[in-house]
């Protein structure tokens, strides 16, 4: 009996020590999860701007290639219950009016037919816009910037589903032949489309 209080103190400094080293233990792994967790984020970080980076040179080469005008992307939003379309990327001539501030959060409900369009249609090749789109409020939009024709090339995500559109307008009528324009936005939309980050706006 005379041993009991020396016992239970030992155990005591036991069970202590035992619990200290435990939360120490949880405290590195916590640590180490935020740390992992930073570097994750910096790595993703660093791979949207790389990806920015390539998806403007893209959208340059299609500008200077093709002769035109404005070049942008138009994505469907938010991430699993698209109803907006908005524009992220977009590259100009100098003097030509922006696209981007005019079409941000624009409701898919107000351009249907639109809309409908370009989730259908691989390839657009649009050398009069008042004569070949039918959409009224989408044609106002276009005109009122200057767009007089316009190419389009649909975005597919690894399911074929449609994550966007190339726009390449022309405040001017085409001088670029349909087969030529077909080639060169098929292969800025193979450089670009898997690189399109999600749009959850």
């Amino acid at each position: 009996m005379e041993y009991l209080p020396a016992i239970i103190s030992a155990l005591g400094t036991i069970i202590a020590a035992w619990f200290a080293y435990n939360q120490y233990s949880k405290n590195k792994l916590t640590d180490l999860k935020i740390e992992k967790f930073k570097k994750d984020e910096e790595t993703k970080s660093i791979r949207r701007a790389d990806n920015s980076s390539i998806v403007y040179g893209e959208l340059w080469s299609v500008l200077h290639e093709l002769d035109a005008d404005r070049v942008y992307i138009v994505q469907p939003h938010p991430l699993g219950n698209e109803s907006l379309l908005s524009v992220y990327y977009e590259v100009k001539r100098k003097g030509v009016e922006p696209m981007k501030p005019h079409m941000q959060g624009l409701p898919i409900s107000e351009v249907p037919k639109f809309s409908s369009d370009l989730v259908k249609n691989l390839f657009l090749y649009i050398t009069d816009i008042d004569e070949q789109v039918n959409d009224k409020y989408a044609k106002s939009i276009l005109s009122s910037y200057g767009c007089r024709a316009a190419i389009i090339k649909r975005l597919n995500d690894n399911r074929h589903d449609w994550i966007g559109s190339i726009f390449c307008e022309f405040t001017r009528p085409l001088s670029v032949s349909e087969e030529n324009a077909r080639e060169i936005m098929h292969t800025a939309a193979m450089n670009i489309q898997y690189l399109l980050p999600d749009s959850r706006r």
